[in-house]
């Protein structure tokens, strides 16, 4: 059962990554027809335009576009996450695009249930610390399957203090540990930290107060690192290191032994799943310093 659910979650993701690499192409199709239209329905209503502008006020040619801005920054910056993720849009001039329509969003909310069921599978599989950690993707999948769901399929209205904390806490959680592990002489895995980092960001991500634009854009370039590591196999290397700790001692055979950490990664080939997490972590930082700045 297990085996038969995380390979219909795989073909799943591989159909959504599919998606996602012919999107721009979808979207510039979508554009072409817009202004294909707008270009057909521009001579029958330039009568009406003309007529009726001599009547309004100057300022009111600017009213849908200061609209859109108004509603959208003002959502943002009190807590865009109860919005729908998937309507978020910017005004550029008197030009309006839409950098994660709905369609997008749901490919995006698929691929990370697809996520969360690859990785639920490693946590069934996994004992020790490799359980707590496949269990720390499954979290991160599920906030960020929550924070591109539409709101039409978004029901359950989560606040984002909530996730902001959650994530927060998991962060202090780990560092918390690998302190401990290092004051007892015992070894961390580097991953570990990496996987605090990861958290925080979330927190950063959920947080309500807004965002700061360097920050924002280093997460963006930190994450499509990451993202490079994970498809070409090199976070591998980062399985293999032990830092804060991994004390030597002596056996009682005068052996000289070191404490290594547990390993994380094994047998298991995340490549696919993690880079594409990453991916849509960057994305979805960009896209929301976007519609903020």
């Amino acid at each position: 059962m297990i085996a038969t659910v995380s390979s219909c979650a795989r073909r799943t993701l591989v159909l959504a990554v599919g998606l996602l690499a012919a999107a721009p192409q979808l979207a510039s199709v979508a554009a072409a027809e817009k202004s294909t239209g707008t270009t057909m329905s521009g001579g029958s209503s330039m009568a009406h335009t003309t007529s009726t502008d001599s009547a309004m006020p100057a300022s009111s040619s600017s009213a849908p576009s200061m609209a859109h801005m108004g509603s959208s920054g003002a959502s943002h910056m009190s807590g865009m996450h109860s919005m729908s993720m998937g309507a978020m849009s910017m005004s550029v001039g008197s030009h309006t695009t839409n950098i994660l329509p709905n369609w997008l969003a749901v490919i995006w909310t698929l691929v990370f249930i697809a996520i969360i069921a690859i990785h639920g599978r490693h946590v069934v599989e996994s004992h020790g610390q490799r359980r707590i950690w496949h269990s720390g993707h499954v979290f991160m999948a599920l906030g960020m399957a929550v924070m591109y769901a539409p709101a039409s399929l978004d029901h359950f209205d989560i606040p984002a203090g909530f996730w902001s904390l959650a994530f927060a806490n998991g962060a202090i959680a780990i560092v918390l540990w690998m302190m401990a592990q290092a004051l007892s002489g015992r070894g961390a895995n580097t991953l570990w930290l990496v996987m605090a980092f990861d958290l925080g960001a979330m927190a950063y991500m959920w947080s309500p107060t807004g965002f700061q634009a360097p920050i924002t854009w280093l997460l963006v370039a930190y994450f499509a690192w990451q993202a490079v590591l994970w498809a070409t196999d090199r976070m591998r290397r980062l399985d293999e290191r032990t830092i804060l700790g991994g004390a030597m001692s002596v056996t009682p055979e005068g052996a000289l032994t070191a404490s290594v950490a547990e390993p994380l990664i094994c047998f298991k080939d995340l490549r696919v799943s993690m880079a594409a997490m990453t991916i849509g972590m960057a994305y979805m930082f960009a896209a929301m310093q976007l519609v903020m700045s």
